[in-house]
């Protein structure tokens, strides 16, 4: 189920030095039982991020998609490649 934050027009505080020219997009989960960064997305948490950012690209079709680590260094989440999983949606 997604759950809808703040308005698309409102800026967002999800990454710093990037909120005001992005739209944060988070799933719950992201850590091992230990608290260390892994990919633990169930099968309907990828399917319902799938279909959300392929609705937002649709949106905002010169939106690139990419994961906090990817403008962060500091951060490992999503604890998966965005840049490659969703290379597909990002080419429309």
């Amino acid at each position: 189920e997604i759950h809808r934050g703040r308005a698309l027009e409102k800026v967002g505080a999800h990454c710093r030095n990037h909120n005001a020219h992005s739209i944060g997009v988070c799933y719950e989960g992201g850590l091992d039982a230990n608290g260390k960064p892994k990919d633990t997305r169930t099968l309907e948490q990828e399917g319902a991020l799938l279909a959300l950012l392929r609705e937002l690209k649709r949106q905002f079709p010169k939106a690139l998609i990419v994961g906090h680590r990817d403008l962060n260094p500091m951060k490992g989440c999503p604890c998966f490649d965005a840049v490659k999983e969703y290379a597909e949606i990002a080419s429309f």
